[in-house]
Order: C-alpha cells, then sequence, then structure tokens
C-alpha cells in the first residue's frame, strides 16, 4: 500500500515538472522589474510577452504531440489499451501537415531566424512607451525571455498533450465501442422478444 502510495505520489510529481519550467520566467520578470521606476509597468509587459511566447510554444508542441492511430490495434489480440496510440505527430492529417510546414520553413529560414528575433525585439523596445528604453540591458533580456518561454511553453505543450490526449482518445473510443455493444445487445433482446411473442401466439391459436 505504501509502495503504491510512494509511485503515485512520484507520478503525481512528474506530470507536475513541466508547470515548474514557468517559475525562472515569474522570477526572472519579478527580479528585472525592481530595476525600473514603473515597477507594475514592466512587470506586466514583460509577463505579457513571456506568456505570449509561452502560449506560441505549447501551441506548436501541441502540434508535435497529437497521437497517430495505430491501424493495427487489435483490442482481441491486447488488451493494454495504451497500445492502441502511437507517439508523435497528427491531428490527423492537419497536425501532420502544419508540423511539416513549420520544420521545413524553420530549415530553410534557420540562418534568418536571430535577425528575425532582433527586429521583434527592437520594436518591442521602440514600442514600450519609454518602459524599455530606459534599461540598458533590456535588449538581450527580451530575447533570452522570448526564447526560454518558447522553449518552455513547446516542452509544456508537448508533454501533456502525450500524457493525457492518448487516454482522452481511448475512452472517447471505449465509450463509443460500448455503446455500440449495447445498441447490439438491445437489438438481439428486441429480436428475441418478438421471436417468443411470435411462438407463444402460434401455440396459442394452433389450426
Amino acid at each position: 500500500m505504501n509502495t503504491d502510495k510512494h509511485s503515485a505520489g512520484r507520478e503525481h510529481s512528474i506530470h507536475l515538472f513541466p508547470l515548474l519550467l514557468v517559475l525562472p520566467v515569474l522570477i526572472t520578470c519579478f527580479a528585472c522589474s525592481t530595476i525600473s521606476q514603473s515597477y507594475w509597468n514592466f512587470f506586466g509587459l514583460l509577463i505579457v510577452i513571456a506568456f505570449a511566447s509561452l502560449l506560441l510554444g505549447a501551441l506548436l508542441g501541441f502540434l508535435f504531440g497529437i497521437p497517430k492511430l495505430n491501424k493495427n490495434y487489435n483490442p482481441r489480440e491486447d488488451y493494454d489499451r495504451t497500445t492502441q496510440y502511437m507517439p508523435n505527430t497528427n491531428l490527423e492529417d492537419v497536425s501532420d501537415w502544419l508540423t511539416k510546414i513549420i520544420i521545413g520553413v524553420t530549415l530553410t529560414q534557420l540562418g534568418k531566424i536571430p535577425g528575425y528575433l532582433q527586429s521583434l525585439v527592437d520594436y518591442l523596445i521602440d514600442n514600450s512607451h519609454s518602459l524599455l528604453t530606459d534599461v540598458d540591458f533590456a535588449g538581450p533580456l527580451l530575447a533570452a525571455l522570448i526564447i526560454y518561454s518558447f522553449v518552455a511553453g513547446f516542452i509544456i505543450g508537448y508533454f501533456y498533450t502525450r500524457i493525457y490526449l492518448p487516454n482522452l482518445f481511448a475512452i472517447m473510443e471505449e465509450n463509443r465501442r460500448q455503446k455500440a455493444e449495447i445498441a447490439l445487445w438491445r437489438e438481439e433482446v428486441r429480436k428475441k422478444e418478438e421471436q417468443l411473442c411470435n411462438h407463444q401466439n402460434s401455440e396459442g391459436n394452433p389450426s
């Protein structure tokens, strides 16, 4: 019993581990905001930028983490429901199509990504209403914050998609199968009742 509780607690801790990646983002935003006179405005701006990157990374992680249906799965041969879905990309065609495009574009534009990132940082600084222009290391800070938040978001999105989505799909498929079996069972019962009724009627009315 204690072993089962320990295993359950450890598994629960593992499931929460990706969320710990958000802590450095919050700590960095809080620490860097203390150097600005407009503390809350600066803190809010950094939080918005960080969580926008997190959200974008999580969306990409979700696309890459969507399970692919195992078409060779046979529930009569294997009762382990977790083998019904194989890891990797797909929702199905849409996810596969989007991930291939993203990978292709990223590889072709790999050398230009630092320039795009610098342009984004410059745009944020120029439109921050002097919140970032007063900070000497605003450029490197924003670049590091965006990169880290994006990677953390990708890990979180991929991790939770891989853990929970296959189980959700399997549960939905199991419910659909059970409803189909119940419908067939009811149909068989109805036919048997009709046959029994017809048999009784035939016995009650001999020719």
